[in-house]
C-alpha cells in the first residue's frame, strides 16, 4: 500500500502541474477583437466583437474591462456595445475568456477618440449681395479642407505630420505608423446653375429682388442684370452668352454680357420677351437658360 502512494503522488503532481500551465496557455492569435466602426467619433456608439478559432466561444466565460474596470461578464458574451468618450480620450478595452476546458485567453485594444471637420467651399458664382452660401453644381470645382482632431497621450497631433488618403465617398486619416486614425465621410448635394434677373441702376445700384417680368414706363430707359448663380468660376470664363428678343438673336453688351440696357419707345406700349442662354461647351452640366418679360406702358 505504501508503494502505491509513492507511485501515485508523482503522477498526481504531474497532472496538477500540467493543468496549472494549461490555464495560461494562449497566444495573441488565439483571441482577437474587431472594432466597428474602427474610428468611432465622440459620443457615438461602436461595437467590439471577440473572435477566435481556438476554442468554443459559446461555452466560454468572458470578462470585459474598460480602462481596468469590469464592465460585463458572462458565458458566451462575445460582444460589447460601447459609447465613445470625448474627443482626445483613450479607451483601453480588454477581454479575458476562459474556455470550457479551463484555458485562459486574453485580447486588448486601444481606441483613441478622434474626429475630422470638413470646411467645404464650392467654387461657384454668387453675387455680392447674396447672403447664402455657394452651392456645388455638376461639373463644378469644390474645395474641401480637412481639419483633423487626432490625439496621442493627451496631445493633439499636428496636421502636417499626418498621412491623408482621400476617396470620393469617404476618407481615411492616419499617423505615420497607422496606429491612430480617424475616418469621416461627407455627401455633397448638387444643384443646377440658374439665371436670375434683377433691376439695376447706375445711380441707385441693384435692387436685390429677383424678377420674372418687368414693367416700365414708355420712353424711359432701364437696365436688367442677369446673375448666373452657382456656375463654376472657370466655366464662366469660357462660357458663351446668347441673348434673344422675341426669338431673334440680340447683340449682348460688349462691356458686360450679363447686362441688358433698354430704352422703351415713346408714347406707345411695348412688350418683349428676352431669353438668355449661358453655356460652357467643355462642361456638360454648366449651362442654364432663363427668360424675362419686359413691358412698357404709357
Amino acid at each position: 500500500m505504501n508503494t502505491f502512494y509513492k507511485i501515485l503522488m508523482p503522477v498526481l503532481a504531474l497532472l496538477f502541474s500540467w493543468q496549472a500551465y494549461a490555464l495560461t496557455l494562449s497566444t495573441p492569435a488565439d483571441l482577437a477583437l474587431d472594432v466597428s466602426p474602427k474610428s468611432p467619433r465622440p459620443g457615438t456608439s461602436f461595437t467590439i466583437l471577440a473572435k477566435s478559432l481556438s476554442f468554443d466561444m459559446v461555452r466560454a466565460k468572458f470578462t470585459w474591462l474598460l480602462n481596468g474596470k469590469n464592465i460585463a461578464s458572462g458565458v458566451g458574451l462575445i460582444e460589447q456595445n460601447l459609447q465613445a468618450g470625448k474627443i482626445g480620450s483613450e479607451m483601453n478595452i480588454m477581454v479575458d475568456a476562459i474556455s470550457a476546458d479551463g484555458i485562459s485567453y486574453e485580447a486588448s485594444t486601444k481606441i483613441m477618440v478622434s474626429d475630422i471637420d470638413f470646411v467645404i467651399y464650392p467654387l461657384t458664382y454668387t453675387p455680392n449681395f447674396y447672403r447664402g452660401s455657394a452651392l456645388a453644381t455638376p461639373g463644378s470645382v469644390v474645395e474641401i479642407i480637412a481639419v483633423p482632431h487626432l490625439f496621442f497621450g493627451g496631445e493633439r497631433l499636428r496636421a502636417q505630420n499626418l498621412i491623408y488618403e482621400w476617396s470620393i465617398d469617404d476618407k481615411l486619416f492616419r499617423t505615420l505608423d497607422g496606429e491612430i486614425s480617424a475616418q469621416k465621410s461627407v455627401r455633397l448635394k448638387t444643384t443646377m446653375p440658374e439665371i436670375l434677373f434683377y433691376e439695376t441702376n447706375a445711380l441707385t445700384g441693384l435692387k436685390p429682388v429677383a424678377l420674372n417680368s418687368f414693367l416700365g414706363r414708355a420712353g424711359n430707359s432701364f437696365s436688367i442684370l442677369a446673375e448666373p448663380f452657382y456656375f463654376d468660376l472657370g466655366s464662366l470664363v469660357r462660357a458663351k452668352f446668347n441673348w434673344s428678343a422675341n426669338g431673334a438673336a440680340a447683340t449682348p453688351n460688349l462691356k458686360n454680357p450679363l447686362l441688358l440696357e433698354l430704352a422703351s419707345p415713346v408714347n406707345t406700349d411695348s412688350a418683349t420677351t428676352f431669353d438668355l442662354k449661358i453655356e460652357d461647351g467643355q462642361a456638360l452640366f454648366q449651362r442654364a437658360e432663363a427668360l424675362i418679360n419686359i413691358s412698357a406702358t404709357k
